[in-house]
């Protein structure tokens, strides 16, 4: 029986980060961090039970997380649960504005990621940043997977099993991760735009299985990346 969203993410784990976007995750925070020489208030939305990081922040910043668990294993300064496909982020924030927003893979999980846009940049100021990230449904290896007639990489069709890859090395049959919305790069650029937002930096990941490939085709262009970490300001 299918399970509904509460079931899923009863059972899977948010913000698993992978070693190099986790990496540049913290690369913007301390760019930043040098830029404004004041303490920061911080929101990581999806932060996880873990909360991988936490152990980045600098000293003197508040560090806050929301997510779907009742309770984290962090020590973080402040946690609200939230269900990011019925509640309302800036009301659970009520009347708060942080310095960094970190939303990292997470908008591919919701029904709606206008309203997660829209919520999140209701708790920003003009000088505030947004850092997120996304699987990119036109990384190069998905290309050459629909010529194949294999189903891309990152898409799911069932909330069970991962189906259409064919060979157990590409996923066939591993359990899904809840993809719901999922997009290109362009996709990812209109939306932001849509939403009032202005890209300022865009780094480019390789994907999790390091194919030979990446290191050439992810870094050529944003569009050919397995995931771009986005860094964006409220117009």
């Amino acid at each position: 029986m299918e399970k509904n969203p509460k079931q899923f993410l009863e059972q899977h784990e948010t913000a698993t980060y992978m070693s190099e976007r986790l990496q540049a995750f913290v690369d913007v925070y301390h760019t930043y961090h040098k830029d404004i020489l004041k303490p920061l208030n911080i929101l990581d939305i999806g932060c996880g039970r873990e909360v991988e990081l936490l152990k980045y922040k600098i000293k003197g910043d508040r560090y806050c997380g929301c997510d779907f668990y009742e309770s984290v294993k962090a020590p973080l300064d402040e946690y609200r649960r939230a269900d990011f496909n019925s509640d309302n982020i800036s009301e659970v924030w009520q009347d708060q504005k942080f310095d960094v927003i970190f939303c990292g893979e997470v908008i591919e999980h919701v029904f709606s990621p206008d309203s997660l846009l829209t919520e999140m940049k209701a708790l920003m100021h003009e000088d505030s940043i947004l850092v997120l990230s996304t699987p990119n449904l036109d990384y190069y290896v998905n290309r050459i997977l629909l010529l194949l007639g294999i189903s891309p990489l990152y898409l799911e069709n069932s909330s069970e099993k991962k189906l259409g890859r064919k060979f157990k090395a590409l996923g066939q049959g591993n359990v899904t991760e809840g993809h719901i919305r999922l997009f290109t790069y362009g996709a990812l650029k209109d939306i932001l735009t849509m939403y009032g937002f202005k890209i300022v930096t865009c780094r480019t990941m390789v994907s999790q299985w390091n194919f030979w490939p990446d290191k050439i085709f992810c870094h050529l262009h944003p569009s050919l990346a397995a995931t771009n970490v986005i860094t964006a300001k409220k117009i």
